[in-house]
């Protein structure tokens, strides 16, 4: 969810951003500089399971502070080490309360390496950004709330003990509005990550090289917008865009979502069976799911009628003539004529496919959870479920 405490929302980007999460160690393994900006960053670099051995100069002019060639160990993973050659902290205060202000923290030639292969990226910035304390992230519930504005990371290389796995132009986010500590509205993006396909071993992968994909480049885009007043959560759209392959695309409209509701889906972030209690009254007010086609629903059919021994036309007329017969469990004639219909049409021309729910009023989520268990078939009533091709 896009309402969760910094830390979550960075982690797993890059791993610069998992630097400001470290545990901080109580002993400090590096030499203090003597400027307290600068010193106050290396103290949560300098973590539990992780030591600054070293850095270089450390400089500070018209309010930045700028620190070279920083050089973190991994003490749990031998061989395991991070460099950054340049960090400057700019406008940095150190609150009453201990933790670190910084208007921007701006990283370049960040690079992480391991015996199991590693990670670089040119630059990174973070901007408006809330450092904890030492001991609060070392604690097991560090504060709830946004801890930046916008991150920007840019050409991050992904590899392993081999070979280079995947590449990514940019990744972005930022948090545009607040509610005291919540954040109420925010995007991301993910331009250009390229992935050797090859690389990845798994019955996926093999099956995309046998489409004829090689690398696959995605961009990943979303954004939505919370409102406490109202208990409504709109994500206009969620778009994972595949290139020479498929997009799908997602939008929805959520009721119920209090700050009750938030706040403690945060502090249950790390208990997903507690976490879905709470989304009990959460209900669905309408949502939408897209499928553009850009190829690949072609070559998985130009396969499929390979391996039958007929040519494609033939095999799609085959599985179109099965439908009936299959989606007789929606026990809905009118739908069923749609969705045959919808499906038909579009796996003879592949172009777009679109299912909507749009029901008359709010479905808790409490009830298509019950439904789902006991009557899967009403599913499609309850919401209201639509389908086209083709639009």
């Amino acid at each position: 969810m896009m309402f969760s405490r910094s830390p979550r929302i960075a982690a797993g980007l890059t791993a610069a951003v998992s630097l400001l999460a470290l545990q901080a160690s109580p002993a400090l393994a590096f030499d203090p500089s003597g400027n307290e900006i600068a010193d106050a960053f290396l103290s949560l670099l300098d973590a539990e399971k992780g030591t600054v051995e070293s850095y270089g100069s450390v400089d500070e002019a018209g309010g930045a502070v700028t620190l070279s060639d920083i050089v973190i160990s991994k003490e749990d993973e031998e061989g395991a080490s991070v460099t950054i050659a340049s960090t400057v902290l700019t406008g940095g205060e150190i609150q009453a309360d201990g933790r670190l202000k910084l208007a921007s923290l701006d990283m370049s030639n960040l690079q992480l390496t391991a015996e199991d292969g590693g990670m670089s990226l040119a630059d990174l910035k973070v901007t408006e950004l809330l450092l904890p304390t030492p001991e609060e992230a070392a604690s097991d519930t560090p504060p709830v709330g946004p801890g930046y504005k916008t991150f920007e990371a840019n050409s991050i290389q992904i590899r392993d003990e081999d070979n280079q796995i995947a590449d990514i132009v940019k990744i972005s986010s930022s948090i545009d509005a607040m509610d005291g500590d919540l954040p109420t509205a925010g995007s991301f993006t993910v331009t250009g990550a390229t992935i050797d396909v090859k690389e990845l071993e798994s019955k996926e992968t093999k099956s995309l090289t046998d489409l004829g994909y090689e690398t696959l480049t995605v961009d990943v885009a979303g954004s939505g917008k919370w409102d406490p007043e109202a208990a409504t959560l709109v994500v206009p759209e969620l778009k994972i865009d595949a290139k020479e392959a498929a997009s799908l695309s997602l939008s929805l409209s959520m009721g119920g979502v209090t700050r009750e509701v938030v706040t403690q889906l945060n502090e249950k972030s790390e208990k997903p069976e507690e976490a879905m209690a709470l989304l009990q009254n959460v209900t669905i007010e309408n949502a939408k799911i897209r499928l553009d086609d850009a190829s690949l629903t072609g070559r998985v059919l130009d396969q499929e009628s390979k391996k039958a021994g007929v040519d494609t036309p033939t095999y799609v007329a085959g599985l179109t003539g099965t439908l009936p017969m299959m989606l007789g469990m929606l026990q809905n004639k009118e739908l069923e004529g749609k969705v045959a219909q919808a499906v038909t049409q579009f796996l003879n021309t592949p172009g777009s496919l679109e299912l909507t729910a749009a029901p008359g009023a709010p479905v808790p989520l409490s009830q298509i959870m019950g439904t789902a268990m006991f009557a899967p078939q009403m599913i499609p009533q309850i919401l209201s479920v639509g389908i086209t091709a083709n639009q």
